[in-house]
């Protein structure tokens, strides 16, 4: 039905990217200014999923799993968030950074 229809369009549109040789900041920024995230945390881990297993396609090199492309994906839009939201007062060290993302990808 509809929801197969979307999930297609979904990995069609994934698939369209080039991630390869691009370090992860790098190809989540060129997925993330390609469409305006939705507001609708269902959708956004929808799309974190398609562009992790992407991302681990076209460098397989790089991560263990797609779970630790996609956890990792999801620490670096909330760190950004968190750097550059006026309303986040608290702004995250490096180290406390690090110590949260510790033990994936097997260390």
């Amino acid at each position: 039905g509809r929801e197969t229809l979307n999930i297609r369009i979904l990995q069609s549109f994934v698939e369209q990217h080039e991630f390869s040789d691009l370090n992860l900041v790098q190809a989540l920024r060129q997925f993330l200014w390609s469409f305006r995230l939705p507001g609708e945390a269902q959708k956004i881990d929808r799309m974190m999923e398609a562009f992790a297993s992407r991302y681990c396609q076209c460098n397989q090199e790089v991560f263990q799993s797609t779970d630790t492309c996609y956890v990792l994906s999801f620490a670096i839009i909330m760190l950004n968030t968190s750097l550059h939201n006026p309303n986040v007062k608290e702004k995250p060290a490096l180290e406390r950074f690090v110590a949260m993302n510790r033990g994936i990808n097997n260390g």
